[in-house]
């Protein structure tokens, strides 16, 4: 996947536009699972929103699909088992500066960073998911946006819609790469802009000082996210689309 190094795009300018949604529509009194591709996405994506759940005593699972492995390029195993762990404490990290006080479970999927597709998740630990959700009273299901255009994102997304349909409650997504750039917007933003948890979140991003800044990273064609986006994401309403 290209990196774009501008915020703009079809989805941003339907923003605009966009109708602000409250936290009791996103997550209703109950559990909340999140389903994450990488350590980071529920930071960038919906990480005032997380927030906010937390403050309002929601009880949050975040599912995570990948261990975010393939961020840097051409490492060996020690450098990939010495990233997964750097990415995980960045993940702790950003999840007590936003829900400080709070234990957000995290239960990781281990499926291939860059790669993975639904079908990679078998029956036995998607009824796991099933299971944990129905035993926290779930009431929404969060992922990341079907129209983001990583794999991975994707496949978040498929299967939080799945988890949804089995346990017959609303499910919602925030596009991440999505936002930027053309393409088709097929739904009805909306926008959740929470001041009092928003400085969480930004100073939640900058727990991922191997994504925004380089300086654990060895190689020049590595993942760095440009700076416009990492101002964007701390600063932009956080986007969510209701899936049907």
């Amino acid at each position: 996947m290209s990196v774009p190094d501008r915020a703009e795009g079809s989805v941003l300018r339907a923003c605009a536009s966009a109708r602000s949604v409250e936290l009791d529509t996103l997550a209703p009194p109950g559990g909340l699972m999140i389903v994450s591709p990488h350590p980071d996405d529920e930071t960038l994506g919906c990480g005032q929103a997380l927030a906010a759940a937390a403050k309002a005593g929601r009880d949050i699972v975040v599912i995570l699909l990948t261990d975010g492995e393939a961020s840097q390029s051409d490492c060996d195993e020690v450098e990939r088992n010495r990233l997964v762990a750097l990415r995980r404490d960045e993940l702790q990290d950003a999840l007590s500066i936003l829900a400080p006080g709070r234990r957000i479970r995290v239960q990781r999927m281990q499926l291939p960073d860059g790669c993975s597709a639904p079908c990679m998740l078998d029956t036995g630990r998607f009824e796991n998911m099933l299971d944990m959700a129905r035993a926290m009273d779930c009431a929404s299901i969060w992922s990341t946006w079907r129209g983001d255009q990583h794999c991975d994102h994707r496949t978040a997304a498929t299967i939080g819609r799945r988890l949804a349909e089995r346990l017959e409650i609303p499910s919602w997504s925030f596009p991440v790469w999505g936002r930027f750039g053309e393409r088709a917007v097929g739904g009805d933003p909306r926008l959740f802009d929470h001041e009092p948890t928003a400085h969480r979140k930004r100073h939640a991003i900058q727990c991922y000082a191997s994504q925004i800044d380089g300086e654990p990273l060895a190689h020049p064609d590595d993942f760095i996210m440009p700076p416009e986006l990492v101002e964007h994401f701390a600063e932009h309403p956080e986007i969510f689309f209701r899936e049907r």
